[in-house]
């Protein structure tokens, strides 16, 4: 599998955003969950609902002022971190590992 781009992106409330991926695949993230447990404090800004609806897309990913971004992968982990098949492909990008994926 190649690294799943970002294609499509659309705010769905203050926190939680819809995200296709070059796969065709559609999920979402909770961006609020996100910010207060897996992200470092450089991505805090995001907790700012006007911050976070400021994103654009750009090399198939999520970008904001200030040099924030995010990994394709990552945000396809988070979208689809339940899905049975995909758990070897995140073991591989190593995402299981610093992750407890609870059902």
């Amino acid at each position: 599998m190649s690294l799943p781009l970002v294609v499509e992106a659309s705010l769905m409330g203050t926190q939680v955003m819809q995200l296709t991926f070059s796969d065709g695949r559609c999920g979402t993230v909770d961006f609020g969950l996100l910010i207060d447990t897996d992200l470092p404090p450089v991505f805090a800004p995001l907790r700012n609902p006007a911050v976070l609806a400021d994103f654009r897309l750009e090399h198939g990913t999520l970008h904001w002022p200030g040099d924030l971004d995010l990994a394709p992968e990552y945000l396809y982990f988070r979208a689809f971190a339940h899905e049975p098949s995909l758990q070897r492909q995140f073991a591989d990008w190593g995402y299981l590992e610093q992750h407890t994926v609870h059902a």
